[in-house]
């Protein structure tokens, strides 16, 4: 290319000017050429815009945590009063007017509150069934099987059954959970969370 004739597109070209102090760094195309398209709302290329965080996905996470944990950890620490309160958390989240209209959060708080109070049921079950065992086998054994192991065997049936079914309720617990945050619609199996709510 000679001095005489510009590059392709542009028209002459001389040293670039200074812009007044305050002025934006933009530069205007060049006379008689097009320029360079504006960055507009498109992010830099490589670096792709994250997506929103999803506060209703945490929250359903909670919903389910916080009954798994009420059941577990109350259980353990206050001779298993826990099991009666799992259905608390969920609840207030469920009536938290905030959550009302969200189908996604009001789907999840709702299983968890079906499990909650499912958990709490059984747990009344478990505890008549026990103390029921021990009642009726201390008014009909005669002295003989009260002094043997006679009592061991229905009282360990009660215990296992229960015992099985509230390690199922944990395992499905932490499934709903890791569900949630996920963002998938789950459903608790119709043993362990009655559907005695609707969404």
């Amino acid at each position: 290319m000679s001095d005489q004739q510009p590059g392709y597109g542009y028209g002459p070209q001389g040293p670039p000017q200074q812009q007044p102090y305050g002025a934006q760094g933009w530069q205007s195309a060049p006379p008689g050429g097009y320029g360079y398209p504006s960055a507009g709302p498109y992010p830099t290329p490589g670096y792709a815009p994250q997506p929103p965080s999803a506060p209703s996905h945490s929250t359903a996470m909670w919903a389910h945590l916080s009954a798994l944990l009420t059941v577990t950890a109350g259980s353990a620490i206050c001779c298993g009063i826990g099991a009666f309160l799992g259905w608390i958390g969920p609840m207030s989240m469920r009536n938290d007017s905030r959550n009302k209209n969200d189908p996604y959060l009001r789907h999840h708080t709702t299983e968890a509150l079906n499990f909650g109070l499912t958990q709490a049921i059984m747990a009344v079950i478990g505890t008549v069934l026990y103390f029921g065992t021990m009642i009726v086998y201390g008014l009909v054994a005669d002295e003989t099987q009260r002094a043997s192991a006679g009592l061991a065997i229905p009282m360990l049936t009660v215990v296992a059954m229960m015992g099985a079914y509230g390690l199922t309720g944990i395992i499905c617990a932490i499934i709903a959970t890791v569900k949630a945050k996920g963002g998938e619609w789950w459903t608790y199996p119709r043993l362990i969370a009655w559907p005695m709510l609707k969404p």
